[in-house]
């Protein structure tokens, strides 16, 4: 493929990011407001996800991420032969290819993997709970950070 028909990674996020913000705008908003409030005022290249976990030939057994706030997305990627990504509660089975977003809340739906072949990975982009403590309290850290450097409270 020629450099001009290549989407660049960071393109892919933005397309993504674009997607969550259109479709599911209240989800995003939720979202970002946690990416807003990150230490020194970076942002998540996962935004409006605050961070993402890279999978490598998973097969999984049936769970529900509980640490998971709100909505993952998954992007499959590689050469494979089954792996389908399986949401119990839903009965939905997805025979996703490769770069197809799968977007569902990861806390609430129990999900699991079906055995494939071949090379399958994920880009799966999630917001930790957790986050939810620093949005709001900072962890209590606030009165222990030099002046002008706490987040604005965005909440």
């Amino acid at each position: 493929m020629s450099e001009c028909g290549r989407v660049h990674n960071s393109d892919k996020l933005a397309l993504i990011h674009l997607q969550v913000q259109h479709h599911l705008p209240k989800e995003y908003d939720a979202l970002r407001v946690h990416c807003e409030s990150l230490p020194l005022g970076q942002l998540s290249p996962a935004f409006p996800f605050a961070g993402f976990v890279l999978n490598l030939c998973a097969c999984t057994t049936a769970h529900r991420d509980h640490g998971d706030l709100q909505l993952c997305v998954v992007i499959p990627f590689g050469d494979w032969e089954g792996g389908e990504l399986c949401l119990y509660e839903p009965r939905l089975v997805f025979e996703a290819a490769p770069g197809d977003l799968i977007i569902f809340p990861s806390s609430q739906i129990t999900h699991f993997n079906l055995h494939m072949t071949g090379t399958r990975g994920s880009l799966v982009l999630q917001t930790d709970k957790a986050l939810v403590d620093w949005t709001e309290h900072f962890n209590a850290w606030d009165s222990h950070m030099a002046p002008n450097t706490v987040p604005t409270k965005l909440c």
